[in-house]
This record gives structure tokens, C-alpha cells and sequence, in this order.
């Protein structure tokens, strides 16, 4: 009797899973042995000139968080000075006022020869400026905000920013001469004009240049007659 050939056939299964084994150890191979993709680190330059794209399209909240790698992730990098200050100014332009003072005055303590160096500080006198509350509340962030913008006009003479600075120290003295001028005529409405006097005048002293100099002249004058 003629030997017969022993024929083995492969079970499909078997094919199946030596398919879903050999994919299984693929991908393995591209996302590393815990199952996630590999991260790659980006450079300092590439995260900087894509948080820069969003701030330019007026995103700050992905701006910020972009600077914000810039600035953790690679310290003293070429990067980082840039990043710092345009972190200071997205919390700025999105209006986050107190975390723009923090971030402004971090940048011009670290970088005080920066070319920004100017612009934050005044900036940070703006941040000030915008924070403080009505003219009939506490005034005290205002108060500090007219110290910024003389200190800036002190600090650099030649800055772009130096009418600003005036106009908004105006502004400032505006304001504290609104708040006094009240008080002066709440004076007045309750019949008693000495006091209003008293206010009125030191107003004069205080302020010699302010927008409502006519104004307060006239009461005077009529409160003297």
C-alpha cells in the first residue's frame, strides 16, 4: 500500500490570531509599550511662534498657555523673555488685570534691559489704571496707578509711551478730583457751606490743573458771597 503524504491544514482561527498578534506588536512598535503616542518635545522657538499665532488672532487663552510652556519648559531659552512679556500682555488684552500686574512686574524685574521693558511698564500703570473701581469707591489702585505712570515718565523720558503717561495721569487727577468735588457739594445739598469750602479749596491746592477748575471757581464763588 502506497504511503500516504500527511497533509496538515492551518485552522483559520490560527491565521486570525497570528494577523491580530502581528498588529498588536506594530503598533507596539509606534506608540511604545504603554499604548499611547509618543510625545515629542517641541522647541522653544516652534511653541513660541505658535502661542504668538493665537495672540495675534486675539486667542489669549491658548496664547497663555503656550508662553506659559515657553517660559516652564525652557527656562533659558533665547524664547523666554518674549514669552514672559506676551504672556503679561495676553492676561492684559483678555482683561485679567491682576494676573497682567503680577506677569508685568515678574518681566521688568527679570529683563530690565529688554526692549519691551518700557511698554510693560507702562502697561502695568494701565492694568492699574483699568482694575481700580467708580470714582466714589476706595481709590487706592488708582492712586497707585498715577504712581506708575510718573515713575515711567522718570524711568524713560524717551519712550513712545510718555504722552500716554500724561494723559492718563490727567485722567487719574480727574478722577480724585471727581470723588473730593462730591463730597463738596453732598456739603452744599445738606446747608452746610463751610466745610464745602474747606473741600473746594483744598481741591484748588491739591490739583491746580484739573478739568473741573471752572466748575469748583464758580461754587467758590458763590459760597463766598
Amino acid at each position: 500500500m502506497k504511503s500516504e503524504k500527511l497533509r496538515v491544514e492551518t485552522p483559520p482561527y490560527f491565521l486570525l490570531s497570528l494577523c491580530l498578534l502581528l498588529t498588536t506588536y506594530c503598533l507596539l512598535l509606534t506608540t511604545g509599550c504603554g499604548g499611547h503616542k509618543k510625545q515629542v518635545k517641541l522647541g522653544a522657538e516652534e511653541i513660541f511662534r505658535t502661542s504668538k499665532q493665537y495672540f495675534d488672532k486675539k486667542k489669549y487663552g491658548k496664547a497663555i498657555n503656550g508662553f506659559k510652556k515657553v517660559i516652564f519648559e525652557h527656562p533659558g531659552s533665547h524664547w523666554t523673555e518674549q514669552a514672559q512679556y506676551y504672556l503679561a500682555k495676553s492676561c492684559f488684552l483678555s482683561k485679567d488685570y491682576i494676573n497682567a500686574e503680577m506677569e508685568y512686574d515678574f518681566f521688568i524685574r527679570s529683563f530690565p534691559e529688554s526692549r519691551f521693558t518700557d511698554d510693560a511698564y507702562f502697561e502695568l500703570a494701565l492694568s492699574y489704571y483699568k482694575e481700580s473701581p467708580p470714582y466714589y469707591l476706595d481709590q487706592s489702585l488708582l492712586k497707585k496707578a498715577y504712581e506708575k505712570f510718573e515713575t515711567f515718565e522718570f524711568k524713560y523720558p524717551d519712550s513712545k509711551w510718555q504722552p500716554e503717561a500724561e494723559k492718563y495721569k490727567q485722567k487719574c487727577i480727574d478722577r480724585f478730583v471727581k470723588k473730593e468735588l462730591a463730597t463738596a457739594k453732598l456739603y452744599i445739598k445738606l446747608g452746610r457751606p463751610k466745610p464745602a469750602i474747606i473741600y473746594l479749596e483744598d481741591i484748588l491746592n491739591k490739583y491746580p490743573e484739573n478739568s473741573f477748575k471752572e466748575e469748583i471757581e464758580e461754587l467758590l464763588s458763590s459760597l463766598n458771597r
